[in-house]
């Protein structure tokens, strides 16, 4: 075990070693020329202060064209850095557009490892080449990006675009078409026209007002340029995914017996979500959980509600007031309502959802009957008191 710890340590100290290792610069931009040679150096950092030995390879469509001054190299530990170059000799035609390499540089572990014992690992870094071969003319190249907004609110529309030919741009807009998941087009509209020099980029801006139905739309850009244009295609949301509670309804409460909570839950966006529960939490004055359950999972319709049914059994639970968490799991997103259950003999109360839901139960008549008996009764005495009076009227 200890033979085995120590192989361990030596080899978590050679890899920090080892990955004491850079390079700069990351990348070179190069511009390109008909039969250009140029050389290019590049220094590799020594910050572990270790003699290390290095090797080099290129990787890439532009590999062909480079060509290394030494496939391999030494630092000493003296050197915090040493350069090295590479050559780039290039044709006299290249494919318009980005070419690109890789120059890696490997550090090399030490093989004479004491013990008998040899950890083999390695650490690369690399140095990029970018070349740029313009278009012939005019040429522009874009991207489309959009942000999603809730409803009523300002959905943005960003589309970068880059002057990539030999002569500057002198007209650039964008037409955008939005359709909803039926394919209806639902709007349409034109970004503000833009001049881009050659190898200069700029971006086409717009904001539309989301005066939609919450759901997912999609977006379809016509970018058009002096002689030219680009098709793009996003979606995007309008208003997210979202489950809220609306009321919950208790029948028949009686404290010590199981009670059913009947929560009415709203899908606010525009198509089914599944596999949807609630999870409900009652605590006390402290925080302390004095009882948690969960309902069943339910499938709610688009823009449509769905009562969830929770069972709370309220066996040794005091009569009070309670903080309450009711969570609403769905689609890897919760939705939260802290709430009180005031709780009484026959009665439960919850408060915090905008208004008052209450509904008693139990062996004494409700409220609500007793104020609609009182009512009738004073009907009845009205009545019979307009009766005597009418009768006595008409005998005289």
């Amino acid at each position: 075990m200890n033979k085995k710890l120590f192989v361990l340590l030596i080899g978590l100290f050679m890899i920090s070693s080892i990955h004491a290792l850079g390079v700069s610069p990351a990348r070179t931009t190069v511009d390109f020329k008909p039969g250009m040679t140029k050389t290019v150096n590049f220094k590799i950092i020594n910050s572990g202060n270790k003699n290390i030995h290095v090797i080099f390879s290129v990787q890439g469509d532009l590999a062909k064209y480079i060509s290394l001054k030494n496939s391999n190299g030494d630092i000493s530990a003296s050197e915090k850095s040493k350069t090295f170059s590479y050559t780039l000799r290039l044709p006299d035609n290249l494919k318009p557009g980005l070419h690109t390499a890789d120059i890696f540089t490997m550090q090399v572990p030490d093989e004479n490892i004491s013990g008998g014992s040899q950890i083999l690992a390695t650490v690369e870094v690399a140095t990029q080449v970018y070349l740029y071969v313009r278009y012939p003319g005019k040429y522009a190249s874009a991207k489309m990006y959009v942000y999603n907004a809730n409803q009523g609110q300002d959905v943005k529309f960003v589309i970068p675009v880059v002057s990539e030919g030999e002569f500057d741009l002198t007209s650039v807009k964008a037409n955008i078409d939005i359709y909803n998941q039926l394919n209806k087009k639902v709007a349409t509209f034109n970004t503000k026209s833009v001049e881009i020099k050659s190898d200069a980029r700029k971006k086409l801006i717009y904001n539309w007002k989301a005066n939609v139905p919450i759901g997912q739309y999609r977006a379809v850009a016509t970018v058009i340029y002096d002689t030219g244009t680009i098709q793009l295609e996003e979606t995007f949301n309008v208003g997210n995914k979202y489950l809220e509670l609306q009321s919950i309804t208790v029948n028949n409460f009686n404290l010590g017996q199981i009670a059913k909570l009947q929560m009415l839950v709203e899908n606010k966006w525009s198509e089914p979500i599944s596999g949807a529960y609630i999870k409900t939490q009652i605590k006390d004055s402290r925080g302390g959980i004095v009882s948690s359950f969960q309902s069943a999972t339910y499938n709610i319709s688009a823009l449509s509600k769905q009562v969830f049914a929770s069972y709370w059994d309220t066996a040794g639970v005091s009569a009070g007031t309670y903080k309450t968490e009711v969570s609403i799991n769905y689609a890897g997103k919760i939705s939260k309502k802290n709430l009180e259950f005031k709780v009484e003999q026959n009665k439960l109360t919850v408060i915090g959802l905008g208004y008052v839901i209450s509904d008693g139960g139990g062996s004494g008549p409700s409220s609500l009957v007793v104020v609609l008996s009182i009512a009738i009764a004073l009907l009845i005495l009205v009545n019979l008191l307009w009766f005597f009076l009418l009768r006595k009227k008409l005998k005289r």
